[in-house]
């Protein structure tokens, strides 16, 4: 599997490098320039990453943290310096001159370097910080006629041999060493078995069946014939978009994260009322998600009741298996792979890699622990994140667990159903409104360039509001609701009226959400107001909304084009691939990264080629990860759980 995966890292890593890459000489209007990298290739010495803060105040240089747009901060500059350069830079300046140019260090009342880092920095700075002080001053001095001077704090540091990269192998890099070989040995073996022996019995075998490609490539196109999947079947086509959209967001925040040679195209980028709407959509697509999760819940949950109607508790463990067997092993192999990729064989890194690769392994050596056990979402200002797109995982998670004790509710008390999702329902809106009202949050998610930099990790509106299972548990209540009416429905019941008057009305909410999205970031509402809070009510709930009227509208009528289209087999074999797309697609451009030279050029044609490249290749990886490890795990383990042991008791 190993050549496969490489292949897919390449093919992203060039495009990458073709559309990120500097290809002319133009330089940042900001000065100092917030980036500014010594070449690394030609640095025959130490290569030290600093973050510079500068001693100058003023509204000029320090952008307040609360606005609802904001760019990078003018006092906080990070820069890639060469140590021979900074050696060749002082070598004619006296002693007494080099003392004049260091800043003493002094109280920095905002953060502008990743905590992480704290531990490595403090054997660089013994070394190279007096060096590092004399020269980013005499730099920002010489070079761009500065009064206010800087004080350095070194980050990482680097050389190019690489010799130097390679750290020692551990535990946990062996192990993904021995399981890849593995993997792969196994997939190898039982697919020769597949195609040239001709032994029925080994064909038979349990392992064959589950790693053989064929046979899965065969699972990944079938089709079923139930009447739910012929009601909802337009759901895994309707999964492609909205994971696609949920791509194109990271390759927006990618321009913000990595150092760029324009952060001033960048800081015009986010005063654009489109890219301003397409961001602060990006709740609806999570949404999205929980509230399918929900609506087939509900739905499988009724009708297992309907011929089941004393309660049994092994439903719901069975539930939690069946989850666990289909998240587990794809989700576990990519955060072994996030904790150990800068140390594999092959791997050399450049000073890209460590601000994305390196960084990552450290904070999940520290933190992985709260990804292992799905609680890694909840609202903690202070650390870091591992895995940070495994957010959505831990708080799905725990809302499936929510639902489920939901559901063994209305299974012991059925007459109280409606009660139970009403009082749920309202619980669920009120909650995170209350925390965005009392801590004096915005009603949308702030821009703010500098906190993007580093990964919204100390963001109190992601932190408290878009990342928690609390707050989203809107989606999943509304989505058993929609569940419920199809049961009802289908049972003859009763039947939700849906009048065409309603069509009018949800576009209305949806428009007058989408019009005031640009000019309430431009002229952000005061808060905490009344006005804030309701608006933040209309704003995390009409995606919700918007998506229960649609599929109401699905199931009550015929499929449409649309319908018909998404649920052919092209579009629900690739719907297939949704979670093993979306677990790699950060690791990968993560490690695609380390092929880029920085900084770099940011535009819209390089966003447009990277967003491209990383769905591509990432549905490339997808299919590959689907046939090798999704489906041959969830196989083996459905048999282990759910058919060997039954055997065993029988």
């Amino acid at each position: 599997m190993i050549p496969f995966q490489w292949l897919g890292f390449l093919l992203l890593a060039s495009s990458v490098k073709w559309s990120l890459c500097v290809r002319n000489e133009s330089k940042s209007a900001i000065i100092p320039p917030l980036f500014r990298y010594d070449n690394y290739n030609k640095c025959g010495s130490t290569f030290c990453s600093v973050a510079i803060h500068l001693t100058a105040k003023g509204d000029e240089l320090t952008q307040e943290s609360n606005r609802m747009i904001a760019g990078y901060r003018r006092n906080n500059l990070a820069w890639g310096v060469c140590i021979a350069d900074c050696e060749a830079e002082l070598a004619t300046a006296s002693l007494a001159d080099q003392q004049q140019l260091i800043q003493p260090k002094f109280n920095i009342g905002d953060s502008y370097m990743l905590q992480v880092w704290n531990d490595q920095s403090n054997k660089f700075n013994m070394k190279y910080a007096t060096l590092l002080n004399a020269c980013v001053n005499n730099r920002l001095k010489r070079a761009y006629n500065l009064t206010q001077r800087g004080f350095p704090n070194i980050q990482y540091c680097v050389t190019n041999d690489p010799a130097e990269h390679q750290l020692e192998r551990d535990f946990w890099t062996i192990a993904f060493i021995v399981l890849v070989l593995v993997l792969t040995c196994t997939i190898l073996i039982t697919n020769g078995i597949e195609l040239f022996v001709s032994n029925a019995v080994l064909k038979d075998n349990l392992i064959v069946n589950c790693f053989a490609i064929r046979r899965n490539w065969a699972r990944l196109l079938e089709q079923p014939n139930s009447e739910l999947y012929r009601d909802f079947g337009y759901i895994d086509g309707l999964r492609i978009f909205i994971n696609i959209f949920t791509l194109m967001i990271h390759s927006l925040v990618v321009s913000a994260v990595l150092p760029q040679n324009n952060p001033e195209q960048v800081e015009k980028n986010i005063h654009n009322p489109v890219i301003m709407t397409f961001v602060a959509l990006t709740p609806i697509s999570v949404q999205s998600f929980l509230v399918i999760t929900g609506m087939l819940q509900m739905i499988n949950f009724l009708k297992n009741i309907q011929t089941n109607t004393k309660f049994d508790a092994s439903y719901f463990r069975s539930k939690i298996i069946n989850r666990m067997i289909r998240l587990l092993p794809v989700y576990y192999f990519f955060l072994l792979f996030t904790i150990v990729c800068d140390n594999l064989p092959g791997v050399n890194l450049s000073i890209a890699g460590y601000l994305t690769m390196t960084t990552e392994r450290l904070v999940c050596r520290q933190h992985g622990w709260k990804n292992l056990l799905f609680i890694n979402n909840f609202p903690d200002v202070k650390n870091e994140s591992c895995f940070l797109h495994g957010w959505y995982l831990a708080a799905d998670q725990q809302l499936f667990l929510c639902s489920l004790a939901l559901l063994a509710l209305i299974w012991k008390f059925p007459r109280k159903t409606k009660t139970v999702l009403w009082i749920v329902g309202v619980a669920s809106i009120i909650v995170p409104t209350s925390i965005v009202h009392y801590m004096g949050l915005h009603s949308l998610p702030p821009l703010n360039l500098q906190e993007t930099r580093f990964l919204l990790y100390y963001q109190p509106w992601f932190n408290y509001i878009y990342q928690p299972g609390y707050s989203n548990m809107n989606a999943t209540v509304a989505g058993l609701v929609v569940g419920y009416l199809y049961h009802q429905t289908k049972t003859g019941k009763s039947k939700p009226g849906f009048s065409k008057q309603m069509i009018p009305v949800m576009l209305l909410i949806v428009g007058t959400v989408f019009g005031t999205i640009p000019l309430l970031y431009i002229y952000a509402l005061p808060f905490p107001s009344i006005l804030n809070t309701l608006h933040f009510v209309l704003y995390r709930n009409f995606g919700i909304f918007g998506a229960c009227v649609c599929f109401i509208y699905c199931f009550l009528n015929p499929p449409g084009i649309i319908r018909r289209i998404l649920s052919t087999r092209l579009f629900t074999s690739l719907g297939k691939l949704s979670y093993s797309v979306y677990v790699l697609h950060i690791p990968l451009l993560r490690i695609a990264f380390n092929y880029v030279p920085v900084p770099v050029e940011v535009s819209h044609s390089n966003t447009a080629v990277l967003c491209t490249a990383l769905v591509v290749a990432s549905y490339a990886l997808g299919l590959v990860t689907y046939l090798a490890i999704e489906q041959p795990s969830s196989l083996l383990l459905k048999h282990w759980f759910f058919v060997s042991r039954k055997t065993k008791k029988t």
